[in-house]
């Protein structure tokens, strides 16, 4: 597809890439973006040919995170903006991710920030550069983990560290990642796409209605109470995100650029 697009869509054998094509704006989320994302994400739920949905990140960094020039302008409308505009795509994504059939690689080549973050703890395996990051950052720029980060990640990695990554914004390595549980495995930069390439080939010969089956066991076992939160999410955020403390830290971002 155009490279020019902010998401490129490709096949590799039965596996469907998406790949976050910002990386200018180290691939951070636009509400278009997270849009056209989870219309990708459906639509190969519904394609025969597709076995695996891979979500990669081009250039250095997976995911920044969400685009704050983007939502501020949205959050300038108002609290109930935020919620009724952003979180119906954000959330939606979310849902998207959680509902498909499909298994959901995140191949995560750099920096998982915030919202990226979110991305790949959305995701059912997690294959990890060496060179990369995670960092839940939201609350340097006075914000709460909008897409459930903070729930997924403590069913990842435990309450202890996960209150440690939220509440203090702590980055840890891809090496810490793989001690923590939060990634499945972790591998050099030039061998991430041929190992992502190797797992979804094993998913291929698998039974489709048995992963597919699989998948919402799985899925059940954590999400006990995950909807009454992005409820609470979209309402909370709204608040913050129109908040003094999240326009002064648009201000800063927008200066260092």
């Amino acid at each position: 597809m155009d490279s020019e697009q902010h998401l490129i869509t490709h096949r590799r054998g039965a596996a469907l890439w998406l790949t976050l094509n910002r990386p200018e704006r180290r691939n951070a989320l636009t509400v278009a973006l997270v849009s056209d994302l989870a219309d990708a994400v459906i639509a190969a739920g519904a394609d025969p040919d597709v076995r695996t949905i891979v979500l990669a990140g081009n250039g250095p960094v997976f995911c920044a995170g969400g685009d704050l020039a983007d939502l501020s302008a949205i959050a300038e409308r108002g609290a109930r903006a935020v919620t009724d505009v952003i979180y119906a795509q954000f959330h939606r994504l979310v849902r998207a991710l959680s509902d498909s059939p499909l298994p959901i690689i995140a191949a995560v080549s750099g920096g998982a920030i915030g919202a990226g973050l979110d991305l790949a703890l959305c995701a059912d395996l997690r294959i990890s550069s060496s060179e990369a990051s995670y960092s839940s950052s939201w609350i340097g720029v006075g914000l709460v983990t909008g897409m459930g980060g903070s729930h997924l990640l403590t069913r990842a990695v435990g309450s202890t560290r996960a209150s440690e990554m939220v509440l203090l914004g702590r980055r840890i390595s891809a090496e810490q990642a793989l001690d923590w549980g939060l990634v499945n495995e972790v591998v050099e930069p030039d061998a991430l796409q041929a190992r992502v390439d190797g797992v979804a080939d094993q998913l291929a010969t698998l039974s489709a209605a048995a992963l597919h089956s699989s998948k919402q066991s799985l899925r059940r076992a954590q999400s006990l109470g995950f909807e009454q939160e992005l409820a609470v999410l979209g309402a909370t955020q709204g608040g913050l995100l129109t908040s003094q403390e999240f326009l002064d830290a648009t201000a800063r971002f927008r200066k260092k650029k």
